[in-house]
């Protein structure tokens, strides 16, 4: 199955339905991935339930006798899926409403392997205003902001044994995410998850890219804790790990949203989330929005830090995309004053002065040194 075949559908029905090719690579992927963690005859159906055209069953899955179901709400994907794939079963169906076993044709008692690439965007997205929109009817208790977080919970209600999908990295490791996806992680523990650059798909990322994961979750009453996640270490495609407990983070010591005093300070910021996120916006401004953060005197040491960190983000690896700004507050302490001179010889219209360049290059130096240190040569 050709990554061409999604040509039938506009920029802004692919960006809708999360409608993205996904290369046999990935597929291959979460296939081994799952085939490490469990045994042999693991289950009786394979269901894909955002199938497009078939990419996941043009694969070799890793059991026989197995039936394959696959479904979509996209008719003319359908149409093309089930004459290249004549032994899967296809439904035209939509799994965000009123999601059943009883509505794929799946017994109570057999075990159920879901495997996919869900769709995953965020609905209310201003980013792309006016292309963004829900896609299909979604049922109230599992609607939230992003797609791909409504499928998650939609798995859920079908109780499969496995949930073997492609995923953002930012379900598990960003807490309100977590939280959403609670009714999933109280019945599943994670057995493996490998995480990859979003530009390994062809349509999405082309100038940055954020972390996805082929995460394998097996129905389980322990569940997962937010505690675990922390702690976890996470593998990559490329052979390296990360933990988000590898480092403190600056949000710990600073606001990262918009905060409203009758006072106007002096200096003022831009609202941050994540490290992406901070990568395509800016940071010290002039006006005041509905985005400006002011900043308290004793903490413009802090934000200088933020804008120094900002130049460093295009070194870093794609995997600490969705994590917060890393921190080590000991070795920030030595260098408070640095990080000011660097952010006046940057914004000094703000700051109403520009550093001597000696002070400037010895503060770059002393800066470079500290990031080097925090990474490990990751940005060497």
């Amino acid at each position: 199955m050709q990554k061409d075949c999604v040509k039938h559908l506009s920029h802004q029905q692919k960006t809708n339905l999360g409608s993205f090719y996904t290369p046999s690579k990935l597929v291959n992927l979460v296939y081994n991935t799952l085939a490490k963690n469990v045994n042999k005859n693991f289950v009786d159906v394979v269901l894909e339930p955002a199938c497009g055209y078939g990419a996941f069953f043009a694969e070799t899955f890793p059991q026989k006798n197995v039936r394959f179901i696959g479904s979509d709400i996209d008719s003319k994907a359908l149409t093309i899926a089930s004459k290249a794939f004549p032994n899967v079963e296809f439904k035209k169906a939509n799994m965000l409403y009123q999601a059943s076993r009883s509505k794929y044709g799946i017994g109570e008692k057999e075990k159920i392997a879901i495997v996919g690439n869900p769709p995953y965007n965020d609905v209310t997205s201003h980013v792309k205003n006016g292309i963004k929109a829900e896609p299909c009817e979604i049922d109230k208790e599992i609607k939230t902001r992003d797609l791909g977080l409504s499928f998650m919970l939609a798995f859920a209600k079908l109780e499969p044994t496995y949930i073997a999908v492609l995923h953002p990295l930012s379900y598990l490791i960003k807490k309100t995410n977590f939280e959403t996806l609670k009714p999933l992680m109280q019945k599943y523990t994670l057995l493996d998850a490998v995480v990859f650059s979003s530009q390994e798909f062809s349509d999405t990322s082309k100038n940055s890219g954020f972390p996805i994961v082929a995460a394998i979750y097996e129905k389980n009453a322990q569940g997962i804790d937010y505690g675990q996640i922390v702690k976890r270490k996470f593998k990559t495609l490329e052979k390296q790990e990360f933990s988000i407990s590898d480092f403190d983070y600056i949000c710990k010591y600073i606001s990262k949203y918009p905060s409203h005093y009758s006072e106007k300070r002096k200096f003022k910021f831009f609202t941050m989330r994540d490290i992406n996120a901070l990568k395509r916006s800016r940071t010290f401004i002039k006006e005041d929005t509905a985005n400006t953060i002011y900043i308290e005197s004793e903490k413009l040491p802090y934000y200088c830090y933020v804008d120094a960190f900002k130049d460093v983000i295009p070194k870093l690896p794609y995997y600490f995309g969705n994590l917060d700004v890393p921190f080590d507050r000991k070795g920030f302490e030595k260098l408070k004053d640095d990080f000011i001179v660097l952010s006046a010889a940057k914004h000094p219209d703000i700051f109403c002065f520009t550093p001597e360049l000696n002070k400037i290059n010895f503060a770059r130096i002393k800066v470079q040194k500290y990031f080097n240190k925090l990474f490990k040569g990751l940005i060497a």
